[in-house]
């Protein structure tokens, strides 16, 4: 490519940012974020207003608030399968989200929550395979070293999105939707999927025991995770992103400057992590500096760990997995008694004043 290209590619990589609130100082090699929500919230309504559009064809999913009595919420999962409906659906939800949706990488589990008093979709979760690279979890939470990550990072996964749409978000039940992932369904529908699955990092066919998982606060920490029992926040991540430059329309000016091979490397099981070299080949091709990187998005890691001896596992010294007894029931009565029973009017109150499906 000549030099005249790359300097258009470069500027107009520049204006993208700008459109979306993201200032790039060339001189200091410094992005400027004066409103991180509002620069989500721009990237959102880019990436996720699509659903939208398919809102009366699920509308027998979508409760009313008079559909919902707060003390019967029950939950469900459903796997997301490929038919359309369910993609319509699944798209439909993620419209809700005021951060830009992935479509998550690798090995994929998708979930709808269903209420079983009134078959209406309380939220849905995702989860993916977790980045190779993440110094909070493999310093601060596991405390693993480099083999002892690719001999087990198989046993965890990411939960890319995660909560609940209206109306049921108007009474906590974003926290419940997080409780399901201990539902016992999960690490079965794991290990069902993935038992004659062999590594693709390492060829080995390990056994799919879904020991740990995680997530990321949209905006530091999370009222979702807040002292909900079994979460735990760890420390925030360092504030690299590649959203704000992949969810802003320069993806397909990326790809121009960059080898069509190098786009092939997600397939070896690397991870997220792609996305962020694809992104360090093309700055520099462009003259840009990999500090438009670190945009400052501290998120909070939050983990879920499924088993008793989760680190004991994971840090590989054995090769057998003492379960938590968690049970759907057990889960489920402690969201009521712990989060709905104690504000119970006030809740009443939110869905009573939240405006009905149109």
């Amino acid at each position: 490519m000549e030099e005249k290209q790359k300097q258009a590619l470069k500027r107009k990589i520049i204006k993208n940012l700008k459109d979306y609130g993201v200032i790039w100082n060339e001189k200091k090699h410094q992005v400027i974020v004066e409103d991180f929500r509002e620069v989500q919230r721009k990237l959102a309504e880019r990436t996720n207003s699509k659903g939208q559009e398919y809102k009366s064809t699920v509308q027998k999913y979508l409760a009313e608030s008079s559909d919902i009595d707060i003390s019967k919420i029950n939950p469900y999962l459903v796997t997301v399968e490929s038919k359309a409906e369910h993609q319509r659906l699944w798209a439909y939800a993620t419209s809700h989200w005021s951060v830009p949706v992935t479509v998550g990488y690798g090995r994929r589990i998708r979930y709808f929550v269903f209420d079983r008093q009134n078959d209406k979709l309380i939220g849905i979760v995702g989860l993916c395979d977790p980045v190779i690279g993440l110094s909070v979890r493999d310093d601060e939470s596991i405390g693993w070293t480099k083999a002892q990550k690719i001999h087990r990072l198989y046993n965890c996964m990411t939960a890319y999105i995660l909560g609940a749409i209206p109306p049921y978000n108007q009474v906590l039940a974003s926290k419940l939707v997080a409780l399901t992932l201990m539902f016992p369904k999960v690490r079965e529908d794991f290990y069902q999927k993935y038992e004659n699955s062999p590594s693709v990092i390492t060829g080995e066919n390990k056994k799919p025991y879904l020991a740990y998982i995680d997530t990321l606060g949209a905006f530091g920490k999370s009222a979702i995770y807040n002292r909900l029992t079994n979460w735990e926040f760890i420390n925030y991540t360092k504030g690299q992103s590649h959203l704000h430059i992949t969810a802003n329309g320069s993806w397909e000016l990326i790809r121009q400057v960059v080898p069509e091979d190098a786009f092939e490397t997600y397939k070896f099981g690397q991870g997220p992590n792609w996305k962020m070299r694809i992104l360090k080949i093309a700055l520099r091709e462009l003259g840009l500096s990999d500090e438009m990187l670190s945009i400052g998005w501290q998120r909070g890691y939050y983990r879920c760990t499924l088993a008793e001896n989760w680190q004991e596992y994971l840090l590989g010294d054995t090769n057998q997995v003492v379960w938590k007894d968690f049970t759907p029931e057990d889960l489920v009565s402690y969201w009521h008694a712990r989060w709905v029973t104690p504000r119970l009017d006030t809740l009443q109150t939110n869905l009573e004043l939240y405006p009905d499906q149109e």
